[in-house]
């Protein structure tokens, strides 16, 4: 009679493997807080626009006398950055005047926010 011993532990393969799969998920937890941090920061760059278009709207809406028709730019600092705001005023009939105010950042073509209000011409 053989005597069988009982064999204890994890084998160097079952070992490996596990660290390869512990690795993977770590790797994608990683991925993933990546991503979740540039989602952040997009948004974070969406609201600020999106403050900068709601108040120069506001602007134009209160002002007793009505904006003048055409385009202006205006370049903006704030929260650390610098945005581009591009505003065009012209007649939407009725004796209304349609104003429209994008945001991009400065250098960058793609628009952060828009907004679109109607106001009296008075």
């Amino acid at each position: 009679m053989t005597a069988r011993r009982s064999q204890e532990g994890f084998t160097l393969v079952e070992t490996l493997v596990a660290l390869a799969i512990l690795a993977s998920v770590v790797l994608a937890a990683y991925a993933m807080l990546g991503q979740s941090a540039r989602f952040a920061a997009i948004e974070q760059e969406r609201l600020v626009a999106g403050i900068i278009a709601d108040n120069l709207t506001a602007e134009a809406l209160i002002r007793p006398a009505a904006p003048d028709k055409g385009e202006e730019e205006r370049e903006i600092e704030m929260a650390g950055r610098k945005w581009l705001a591009r505003r065009a005023i012209d007649d939407a009939g009725e004796g209304l005047l349609r104003i429209e105010i994008s945001v991009t950042r400065v250098g960058d073509a793609q628009v952060l926010a828009r907004v679109e209000a109607l106001r009296p011409q008075r």
